[in-house]
């Protein structure tokens, strides 16, 4: 009887712990159709490029997004709030691409900058500048929604494939 009641009570603290963990799926994302974009620059896939997908009709408020793997490969996830879906409502989407790229040792932000004179800081800002121009791997005109060309349209009949290739986008 003793080892009766710290087992009902445990128990019952598991109950409520996974009904807490309950996630409920937003209305919008409730019909998600698989997406799948390929990033490649020539014929080389490009690996860590952000795929976002932003919508070009009126909707709740949610991201779709991924991220490029080895292959090139990014299969995007939809999300609002805590939750998170394997693909996209069905809608007509400008497709962003981003993909950071790091600062050499002494082109790294510090906190001792904050101490440059203006003029110091002006110089290191413009040098950061120019290494992002001279080391941009996304065309800039790829990394917002108003200037992107590229559009997708999703529907809830089929899985979209989609091939991206950078080189058809740099000057």
């Amino acid at each position: 009887m003793k080892l009766l009641l710290p087992a009902f009570v445990c128990l019952l603290w598991l109950t409520i712990c996974i009904g807490c963990n309950k996630v409920t799926v937003p209305d919008e994302l409730k019909n998600l159709c698989p997406v799948t974009i390929a990033v490649i620059d020539g014929h080389q896939p490009v690996e860590g490029v952000t795929v976002r997908l932003v919508s070009k009709e009126p909707r709740g408020v949610f991201a779709s997004n991924g991220i490029t793997d080895s292959k090139g490969i990014a299969k995007l996830r939809s999300s609002r709030g805590s939750y998170t879906g394997n693909g996209v409502p069905a809608g007509i989407y400008s497709v962003v691409l981003l993909k950071t790229v790091d600062f050499t040792e002494e082109l790294m932000p510090t906190e001792a900058d904050q101490n440059l004179s203006p003029s110091a800081l002006a110089k290191k800002q413009s040098k950061q500048e120019e290494f992002l121009e001279k080391n941009r791997i996304i065309p800039k005109i790829l990394e917002a929604s108003n200037s992107s060309p590229i559009e997708i349209t999703v529907t809830n009949k089929t899985d979209v494939t989609m091939e991206i290739d950078l080189s058809k986008y740099k000057k």
